[in-house]
């Protein structure tokens, strides 16, 4: 706890320093220089406090297993809105895409199988998602 109490003892010290030299800052040419240079004064004293704490080994933040479900369903979704832009890019009318994933040991989503419904053929699906087609499996459920 000590680094707490000497590292916002640092940023009131610095604050009430930086604060008595602006009340004292000449007017004129100088004012906004003075200024200035006491503001990035205070982000610097800023920085710095914030690294104190950040150097702590203490300092832990919990993530919410609720978050990190909704991170997964926006990989998904952003998956879906770059293989519909290709699509689209092509001219190539669909319906729906649907992509079947897998979490990996790492935590990373890793992209199984694409699902497109379209009335296009497979080769023009194929041909429009490009490097996408070859590292996944491409279904093409015509309607």
């Amino acid at each position: 706890m000590n680094w707490f109490t000497s590292a916002v003892t640092a940023f009131c010290v610095s604050s009430v320093f930086i604060g008595v030299i602006y009340i004292i800052c000449p007017d004129g040419v100088m004012n906004k220089i003075v200024k200035y240079v006491l503001s990035l004064c205070f982000l610097a004293t800023l920085i710095v406090s914030v690294n104190v704490f950040a150097k702590n080994d203490s300092f832990h933040i919990e993530i919410n297993e609720h978050i990190l479900a909704d991170t997964e369903n926006l990989d998904i979704t952003s998956a879906k809105y770059i293989y519909s832009y290709a699509l689209q890019k092509e001219g190539i009318n669909f319906k729906e895409i649907e992509i079947l994933t897998d979490k990996a040991e790492d935590g990373s989503i890793v992209i199984n199988k694409i699902i497109v419904n379209s009335d296009c053929r497979e080769e023009e699906i194929t041909n429009a998602l490009g490097e996408a087609a070859k590292n996944f499996e491409v279904v093409v459920i015509n309607e």
